[in-house]
């Protein structure tokens, strides 16, 4: 069995009994906001996507796939609104959104106060888990291991700023996009890819080099949201179908067919953290 999808899917059922629960009973939108959220909407709801799986994708019969895909899929639908993709690098996201090509960004986006100075994120619908990639034979097998080697991230993902946060003797190195970081370590130029924990089996399925089992763990009070532009009066509607997806089971449907739903187990010991 993966030990990612054990990870995510344990963390995201404590996520959907404690954190959903917690977030919509202070959050629950007025007949007011209801109405003032359609105010100015057009009938299209443009959604930006970072193009690798399992966030959005396409599969071998052709069809678009995807954990953030079908979650957003379902919001603009139970909003009334037809969905619109536009998939890019995850590093053209937040300029689109702001150039108004976008409406939303859905990409494992964790909600961070720096982007929250601003950008409004909607109700969680899943957990923040990252994790550590590395070549066949390399010495880092825990994350206390990285100490004093260089670490390639996504320019502009999360994963930097938390980096720079919690490890202070690593030298950063930025690419553009995952498929550059990997090209990095491949030329000796960075010793690990610090990344999102669900995109960890697609990166090494893709890989050109061989890499290590990925090491893994969860980063605290780091819920995944949707972004919007600060000021969108939409927010209240994402959150209300959001709310109606937990209750429904239509949330859990969507997780688990990307993301097993087995327990914990032993993974956080077996991974280091």
């Amino acid at each position: 069995m993966n030990q990612i999808k054990l990870v995510v899917a344990g963390a995201v059922v404590l996520l959907g009994a404690i954190a959903f629960s917690g977030y919509f009973s202070q959050s629950t939108p007025t007949a007011t906001d209801k109405a003032s959220a359609a105010v100015g909407s057009s009938n299209t709801l443009r959604i930006g996507v970072d193009s690798t799986e399992p966030v959005y994708f396409t599969s071998e019969d052709g069809s678009a796939k995807g954990f953030d895909y079908e979650m957003a899929r379902s919001v603009a639908e139970g909003m009334g609104l037809e969905p619109e993709f536009v998939a890019m690098d995850f590093n053209e996201l937040f300029p689109a959104l702001r150039a108004g090509k976008i409406d939303m960004i859905g990409a494992q986006v964790t909600n961070t106060s720096v982007l929250e100075r601003e950008f409004d994120f909607s109700a969680p619908y899943f957990s923040t888990y990252v994790a550590f990639l590395t070549p066949e034979g390399s010495t880092i097998r825990t994350r206390r291991d990285v100490d004093g080697k260089r670490i390639a991230v996504v320019d502009g993902a999360i994963q930097e700023s938390y980096l720079r946060d919690k490890y202070h003797d690593v030298e950063i190195v930025k690419a553009p996009n995952v498929g550059a970081a990997v090209e990095l370590i491949e030329r000796g130029e960075a010793d690990a890819l610090f990344h999102g924990a669900p995109y960890a089996q697609s990166i090494i399925k893709g890989a050109p080099i061989v890499l290590e089992e990925p090491i893994v763990y969860q980063v605290d009070n780091a819920p995944i949201g949707f972004v919007i532009r600060s000021g969108d009066q939409r927010k209240a509607q994402i959150d209300e179908v959001l709310k109606d997806m937990v209750l429904s089971g239509e949330w859990l449907k969507i997780k688990t067919a990307y993301f097993e739903a087995d327990p914990l187990s032993d993974v956080f010991r077996d991974k280091g953290a």
